[in-house]
């Protein structure tokens, strides 16, 4: 598996029934750099996109509940 580090896109695309994601690092200078293009057929764009919404919400729930564990002052057993 290839791991691919990306901080944005600069353009989407529709070619041949899929969609084109081009990728980008920030680079020197604060410019932007192509790091790959994501590729998905354009019938399954929707699910993928939908998935990823929620996998994200979840993960920003889960993030919130452990910082707010971590602010409450911890209760001393007695």
């Amino acid at each position: 598996m290839t791991h691919l580090f990306a901080d944005g896109f600069s353009r989407i695309s529709l070619s041949n029934n899929n969609l084109r994601i081009v990728l980008t690092q920030n680079g020197p200078d604060n410019t932007q750099v192509d790091a790959g293009t994501l590729v998905i057929p354009v019938n399954q764009a929707a699910n993928f996109v939908n998935g990823l919404a929620n996998s994200l919400k979840q993960l920003d729930e889960q993030m919130k509940a452990q910082a707010e564990s971590q602010d409450k002052p911890s209760e001393d057993v007695q």
